[in-house]
């Protein structure tokens, strides 16, 4: 008799799209969907999500036993509140999790989308518990998760991690969490965009690398990526460092200069001179297949 399937859904909410498909008991990935996030803005985003959910669960609702939900935002403690997203429009100070388990009636489980992202990176890394792994995920903004002990650290409020948003001596640029300084307005995607726009009007950013690596904004953008990197290697003396995102996987991404920079920065003798750098290769499935794996090891 073929073995019945069951399912999660998996959501990754981006700065640009967000990913949604259903993850296997084998972790393979079907009906895998990719969409703008101005789709889930025009209007309420609860709402507009919802229809996208009600696709799946319309077609294999009784296969689908948890829903996981992957937000670029602070979420609550209890996993429940997205309380601020700095990059997407209409998504602050909802409670997501009550809200679509009420109209689904299927359990929600919601968190960073970075600390999904880095589970997936333990658990194909074979990371062992007792080490210490940091997560640095540059996208649209500057994501981060701390891993120690087996267990990622979420703080008193569930924020831990806002590695973005440590702010920068004499800088002026406003972020769009609100503050001003923050190391994000300065390292991040939406930071090399704006490179782009200012400087190589000419240039599609996604061949800025290919065309403008050696060029001096260029080298001053990467070594400026190393500053939170290192903050935090400083700091915690890692095991792992875990480097990923939508950045440094754009063609020709010069990760030899960032590595040399982050050599550069580092405290010396130690830790700089024992550097574990993990380049992971994440593709668009990766933030629902970290949901999923999140929901069957974690929230049993």
């Amino acid at each position: 008799m073929k073995e019945q399937k069951d399912y999660v859904l998996g959501i990754d909410i981006g700065g640009t799209n967000f990913r949604i498909g259903l993850v296997s008991q084998n972790y393979e990935v079907e009906e895998f969907q990719i969409k703008p996030i101005l789709e889930l803005q025009k209007g309420d985003f609860i709402d507009n999500l919802l229809k996208y959910i009600k696709f799946y669960t319309d077609l294999y609702r009784e296969k689908i036993k948890a829903i996981g939900i992957g937000f670029p935002s602070i979420v609550s403690k209890d996993k429940k509140y997205v309380y601020s997203t700095p990059n997407i429009k209409n998504l602050d100070n909802i409670n997501v999790t009550d809200t679509l388990e009420k109209k689904l009636d299927i359990p929600v489980y919601i968190n960073k989308d970075v600390n999904f992202l880095m589970l997936k990176d333990v658990k194909e890394n074979n990371i062992e518990n007792d080490k210490i792994a940091i997560g640095l995920y540059i996208g649209t903004g500057f994501g981060n998760a701390i891993y120690i002990n087996g267990k990622i650290i979420e703080g008193k409020h569930g924020v831990a991690g806002e590695l973005g948003h440590i702010p920068v001596l004499g800088s002026n640029e406003v972020c769009a969490c609100g503050n001003t300084g923050c190391i994000e307005a300065h390292a991040s995607g939406k930071a090399l965009k704006k490179i782009c726009e200012e400087n190589f009007r000419e240039t599609d950013i996604d061949n800025i690398f290919s065309e403008h690596r050696d060029t001096k904004i260029m080298e001053d953008f990467i070594d400026t990526l190393s500053i939170p990197i290192v903050t935090e290697i400083n700091i915690l003396d890692p095991d792992y460092i875990i480097i990923a995102g939508g950045v440094p996987i754009m063609k020709d991404f010069p990760m030899d200069k960032l590595k040399k920079s982050i050599y550069k920065r580092a405290r010396k003798p130690y830790p700089a001179e024992d550097l574990n750098i993990i380049v992971s290769n994440h593709d668009q499935k990766s933030g629902i297949l970290g949901a999923a794996y999140y929901i069957r090891n974690y929230m049993k």
